[in-house]
């Protein structure tokens, strides 16, 4: 059977970058196989880890070619790990005694050595096929995943009707009881009458409970696969596309909810209830006659102070929406700046900044209460009047002959299914306004296009990245009148140690987002080994080019699980990284050791100890392009030297290694190549040592 970190870590080996939870599920459903040999059954890991073209070779550990290590052995019923040090000797890994020894001379010849191979390139998936929701707007996206299971809408529709028919049978219970009971004191037929609407009753209550759970549970389904599609978007959308204004950003995340709730509550009621009440008026028509003309014209008027409600609001919530925005941005920024905001005795501002938006906010909102409680207290009001009008039209009847009192009361009955729903027509015609501007700002969000197209056939190369071009590339953050980058052409080739210089805006930090994959420019093209690096699997790219950013983020978790992140880290290699780098003061007084919790933020670390925590992903990573953006620049001199001593000893001499810097110092002593840059485009592109740095820098 295969082991999952044996396989995590073989395929990490190997340049081939997956999802850990991709790898547990392959090597779960491989296992559950038994009548497969053990190539077979690598063969169809690594199809189920979707991996296109892949086959297995394999060969006596003696005789294997360079490029089978490191590979897979089954040896003594278990599948170990093979690699060849730079004196050719082969090290076994078993990583169910982690146990890590030489493999003899004599069992060279016996241990039958497999390794995956591919074809010069091939398409991957990063997870197993599956129905995905297709890109558009917040209502068909809705829409889509109700339909997706319609048995459902078929369900509540059945029990809506029921309970709606079981309304007229109990109209027509006290009708028969008024008419046919009383008068001739038939106490049988009362009792056999009750006793047919308990049961109704009962089956009532069955019938609401269960359409109950019915909405709810499915309703929880909605939101779980809508959250996951607009989240999933969120971390897949073009980074520079997104709201520069934090309260915007969130507003459009959390208005998800919102619109969902309305759509999933009132699909019954449009429906059923509200076709049922025009039924009703029907039922009441059959029964009463005139009594109908008064419950159809409050029907019509209390939809019409609806539409005009609704229409009056739009302004009104478009303001409130707006200032709410900004109000969520306002104490966004107060959290994040505590610090400076106190130290700055900026309070008084930020005060009244709040206080400000906040009088906004509640006159919008007083504005849009004063419209709701108006069309819902006048249609409450319209169907008392309604009700008594219907009362003294009904006696008129009866005392003309016309209706029964039995049939005066169950028009009466019938009257209050109908006066109910249009009740909640008024409220959803003014509350669908405010759903409105949601789904704009939810729609607004869709529409940022994905970094890279989820639909495309993208590349997942069989070896890593060695050169790097750039060619004719552009870029502009938005609203930007000038260029951030504008670089004809720049070639980077394996081997290549390159300190970018320049001042402050030059566009050193813009360029090293570009050549990560992180931003997308706006024309030309970047490429590695002649592949466009936004047609490559976003997967490759993170796992070959690591991009260490001037300030690393830091989440909520342990130190551990921040320097690992997405990569795949035993804890000798974690143990390993943290030697190198030297991190043990910065867990050294806690109980927990490298485990420390870590608070949102990072909260509690210095910002050097955050810079060290952001080099050590990059180390655990161990790309091929090395992107770092001041690296040393929060760091005192004596850890400047680690992390200088670290990149020499870690960077390979095949890889190529792209750093911004201010510090001269730094330059030279990791450089073989300095550019220069100012105003996005480059202006020197020179060795290191056929010039003075100083004079490179002016």
């Amino acid at each position: 059977m295969f082991n999952p970190e044996l396989i995590k870590e073989y395929f990490n080996d190997t340049g081939v970058t997956a999802l850990p939870s991709v790898i547990e599920d392959a090597v779960v459903e491989v296992n559950k196989l038994t009548t497969l040999t053990p190539s077979e059954r690598l063969k169809l890991l690594g199809e189920r880890m979707g991996l296109r073209n892949v086959g297995v070779s394999q060969a006596s550990a003696d005789r294997a070619p360079d490029h089978a290590f490191p590979g897979l052995a089954f040896m003594d019923l278990r599948w170990v790990l093979v690699r060849r040090d730079e004196n050719n000797l082969l090290s076994v890994r078993c990583f169910e005694t982690g146990a890590t020894f030489d493999l003899p001379e004599d069992k060279l010849a016996v241990t039958v050595l497999m390794w995956v191979k591919f074809d010069t390139c091939h398409e991957r998936q990063s997870e197993p096929p599956s129905a995905e929701i297709s890109e558009s707007g917040i209502k068909s996206l809705i829409s889509q995943l109700i339909k997706g299971n319609p048995r459902w809408i078929f369900d509540v529709c059945v029990a809506t009707v029921l309970v709606n028919l079981f309304a007229v049978v109990t109209s027509l219970f006290a009708m028969q009881v008024y008419d046919r009971v009383v008068p001739t004191l038939a106490m049988s037929t009362l009792y056999s009458l009750v006793t047919g609407v308990f049961l109704i009753y009962a089956l009532d209550f069955t019938l609401k409970t269960a359409r109950s759970r019915i909405l709810d549970t499915n309703a929880s389904h909605i939101d779980k696969k809508l959250s996951k599609h607009v989240f999933d978007h969120l971390l897949n959308a073009e980074i520079d596309k997104l709201p520069r204004q934090l309260g915007t950003l969130t507003a459009q995340l959390t208005s998800v909810d919102s619109v969902r709730q309305f759509f999933t509550s009132s699909i019954v009621f449009a429906l059923i209830d509200m076709p049922f009440a025009v039924i009703f008026l029907g039922v009441i028509y059959l029964i009463g006659g005139p009594i109908a003309a008064v419950y159809a014209t409050f029907l019509v008027i209390s939809l019409a102070i609806g539409l005009v409600a609704q229409k009056i609001s739009q302004k009104v919530n478009k303001e409130l929406m707006s200032r709410s925005n900004e109000k969520m941005g306002i104490l966004v920024d107060t959290i994040k700046g505590t610090e400076t905001i106190r130290s700055t005795a900026a309070e008084r501002r930020f005060s009244q900044d709040w206080d400000d938006v906040c009088e906004d906010v509640s006159q919008s909102s007083l504005a849009q209460k004063k419209i709701n409680t108006f069309a819902t207290t006048f249609s409450a009001s319209l169907g008392q009047v309604s009700y008594a009008i219907a009362i003294v039209i009904g006696v008129s009847l009866i005392a003309e002959g016309d209706i029964t009192m039995g049939a005066m009361i169950a028009c009466s009955i019938l009257g209050g299914r109908v006066l109910g729903p249009v009740g909640q027509a008024v409220g959803y015609l003014i509350q669908y306004e405010g759903v409105r501007q949601s789904m704009t700002l939810v729609d607004e969000f869709l529409k940022i296009p994905a970094a890279r197209d989820k639909r495309a056939n993208l590349i997942f190369p069989p070896s890593k990245p060695s050169s790097v071009s750039l060619e004719g590339v552009e870029f502009a953050y938005q609203g930007a009148k000038t260029h951030q980058v504008d670089i004809e052409h720049l070639q980077l080739i394996a081997g290549d140690r390159v300190a970018l210089l320049g001042g402050i805006g030059s566009g050193k930090s813009t360029l090293l987002k570009i050549i990560a994959g992180l931003i997308k420019p706006a024309s030309g093209r970047v490429r590695a080994d002649g592949v466009d690096l936004w047609e490559l699997d976003p997967y490759f790219v993170a796992k070959n080019f690591s991009y260490l950013p001037q300030s690393p983020d830091l989440f909520k978790g342990s130190l551990k699980d921040n320097i690992v992140l997405g990569n795949i880290g035993t804890d000798s290699r974690i143990a390993d990284v943290a030697n190198l780098l030297q991190l043990e003061p910065i867990y050294a007084n806690n109980d927990k050791g490298i485990d420390m919790p870590i608070a949102e933020g990072g909260t509690g670390l210095s910002g050097g100890q955050r810079q060290m925590v952001g080099l050590a992903r990059t180390f655990l990573n161990a790309p091929t392009i090395w992107l770092l953006d001041e690296p040393t620049a929060s760091l005192d001199s004596g850890t400047q030297a680690t992390v200088v001593a670290a990149i020499n000893a870690r960077v390979k001499p095949k890889d190529i290694l792209i750093f911004a810097t201010h510090n001269l110092k730094l330059a030279r002593e990791l450089s073989t190549r300095i550019i220069v840059m100012d105003k996005g485009k480059i202006q020197r592109d020179v060795s290191t040592d056929s010039v003075e740095v100083r004079r490179v820098e002016r």
